[in-house]
């Protein structure tokens, strides 16, 4: 095993909230010597970009998606909401889903998550007849956090390495486990072609309330008003395969009308626009976060990418079930790597 400091040495590929949770987890037991390879860095990672509001949204299959949702909440609850919303750009709000027709059965991930509950009629606003609550949602402004992840990563000892991967097989001269939270990049690097982009167009405008606002029920033109720290997002688009990166006029003016229909505080002539952003959801029919053992046995893949529109929502849930999953290969690995042990047999194959 390729060690330093006894400890064994992992690298993980990708640097938005998913590799740099994932990290941090894994320097957290000391147990392992952990680099992040990674194209793109805060702040130019898909994860810069996003509305990162605490709600499963975009994202399969959700009975594990509420259940990585309510641990990342856990997580969030106990280790970063109580620090300096200054320093973590976290801060609690609460979170209401909008409709304009009833919903009879409540959201599959619903189960997952204690404090869910419909919306009290005199929350609803003008022209909605239905909702789901969250009270103790939050948002992140990622602008803050996504800084405060790569701190806090370097803190434990976490290195940072900006390089492009273009073959898989390249960290593995380097380190025995290797974890891919690539998103669109999978595509690419292990030719996954069931991961794709959605793109997503948000507005930051200069304004501030008490919830967040989200109107869903066209999956490709959504409506949503998240306030952060010092600013509220405005969104979305839901555009499925497509790889522009740049704002459009056209799906700016269409965010600001759909938002409006939300509230009028939010009409055009009563919001100050800071600035526009647009980043590429790493869609995916459901989320991959499996291992595979390669090379006879004496390697360790780990996939955590494809989380949609639900990265920062289960971000710390994955990377526990990643931790689960290295610890558990990791006695198999030492086994293939020095054999000479009866009651060590070599794994020969893939999970």
């Amino acid at each position: 095993m390729t060690q330093s400091n006894q400890k064994t040495k992992v690298i993980i590929i990708g640097c938005g909230c998913i590799g740099l949770s994932t990290g941090i987890l894994l320097l957290k037991t000391q147990r392992y010597d952990v680099e992040i390879w990674a194209k793109d860095l805060p702040p130019n990672t898909t994860s810069n970009k996003a509305a990162a509001l605490w709600y499963p949204f975009l994202s399969e299959p959700m009975d594990k998606v509420g259940r990585w949702s309510q641990e990342t909440m856990d997580y969030f609850k106990q280790h970063i909401l109580p620090l300096d919303v200054r320093d973590t750009g976290t801060l609690y709000k609460k979170v209401n889903e909008f409709f304009r027709v009833p919903k009879a059965e409540n959201p599959d991930w619903s189960p997952f998550v204690p404090s869910f509950r419909r919306i009290k009629p005199d929350e609803l606003l003008p022209g909605y007849v239905d909702g789901y609550a969250v009270d103790d949602g939050f948002v992140m402004d990622t602008d803050i956090y996504m800084d405060w992840l790569v701190q806090s990563f370097k803190k434990l000892g976490g290195r940072v390495d900006q390089r492009v991967v273009v073959d898989i097989r390249e960290p593995f001269i380097y380190s025995d486990i290797v974890i891919n939270c690539t998103g669109i990049g999978s595509r690419e690097l292990i030719g996954d072609r069931h991961v794709y982009p959605s793109r997503g167009q948000i507005i930051v405008i200069n304004h501030s309330r008490d919830r967040s606002l989200i109107d869903e029920e066209d999956d490709t033109k959504i409506a949503y008003v998240i306030p952060r720290v010092t600013n509220s997002v405005l969104g979305g688009t839901n555009q499925k395969h497509n790889y522009n990166l740049e704002p459009c006029p056209k799906d700016t003016k269409e965010i600001l009308d759909r938002v409006a229909t939300i509230s009028p505080e939010f009409a055009r002539d009563k919001i100050e626009i800071i600035g526009e952003k647009v980043g590429l959801r790493p869609s995916r029919y459901e989320i991959r976060l499996e291992s595979e053992l390669q090379q006879d046995g004496r390697k360790l893949l780990v996939h955590n990418y494809g989380h949609g529109g639900s990265g920062f929502t289960v971000s710390w849930g994955c990377a526990n079930e990643v931790l689960k999953m290295v610890g558990e290969q990791l006695p198999k690995l030492k086994c293939s790597t020095s054999p000479s042990s009866p009651s060590c047999p070599i794994v020969r194959s893939k999970l």
